[in-house]
């Protein structure tokens, strides 16, 4: 969790925006595919080349347009143990 909050602050610096602006599964999908590919890759010297692509397509990300909400974000009622009893009127 850090390390992904920790790199999108940094590519939103680089990107001059917020790190609100960077969907954070999409972040952690794509440094999670990066970083698959950098354990596989055994030339050592790619790997700055590697985390480079990483942070360019992080900033792609930032031009991906997110539907806005529907409806607000609330704290869902917990569910009752037992129904209601409904009264005779």
């Amino acid at each position: 969790y850090n390390l992904v909050r920790l790199e999108m602050a940094n590519v939103a610096a680089d990107a001059q925006c917020n790190p609100t602006d960077i969907s954070f599964v999409r972040a952690f999908h794509i440094i999670q595919y990066e970083l698959t590919w950098a354990a596989a890759t055994r030339a050592y010297g790619k790997l700055p080349s590697l985390l480079q692509r990483m942070r360019q397509r992080l900033v792609t990300e930032l031009t991906v347009k997110r539907p806005g909400r529907h409806f607000d974000r609330v704290v869902k009622s917990k569910a009752q143990r037992y129904p209601y009893k409904k009264s005779k009127a």
